[in-house]
């Protein structure tokens, strides 16, 4: 038993123990990143999607509501068109005005509340660093 091993050690150099250390911690390193790698490639590829599908379906609300808007304009343009025209058609102009100010505001809330883009992949090396530092 003794020779086999004795055979074993010689097939091995001796300073090719730290190499091989070395290449086992760097394909550790190489795994982990790719890991993480994919989850910024996902997060931003579902943050992406929200934010188009999102900003479709506020378009399409917009275009709803001021074609709304703008009937009830001609409604009201048209009934006041004998005597008070010009009434009218700063009435509508008003109610615009109003619209606008609210999505705007609106747009800012959502702008300035909306998650952080790669928020998990962010908290996953967080947790990877104290998992190194040896924090529990």
């Amino acid at each position: 038993m003794n020779d086999s091993a004795e055979a074993a050690d010689e097939d091995i150099p001796a300073d090719s123990a730290p190499v091989g250390a070395f290449r086992g911690a760097f394909s550790a390193l190489l795994d982990a990143l790719k890991t993480r790698l994919d989850l910024v490639a996902v997060e931003a590829e579902i943050y992406l999607l929200r934010t188009l599908q999102t900003l479709v379906w506020a378009l399409a609300a917009l275009a709803c509501a001021l074609l709304v808007l703008i009937f009830i304009v001609v409604a009201i343009v048209a009934a006041l068109w004998d005597t008070h025209r010009l009434a009218g058609v700063l009435g509508g102009a008003g109610a615009f005005a109003i619209l606008a100010a609210i999505c705007s505001a609106m747009a800012a809330r959502t702008f300035k509340f909306r998650p952080m883009i790669l928020e998990k992949t962010v908290e996953q090396i967080e947790h990877d660093r104290q998992k190194v530092d040896g924090a529990p």
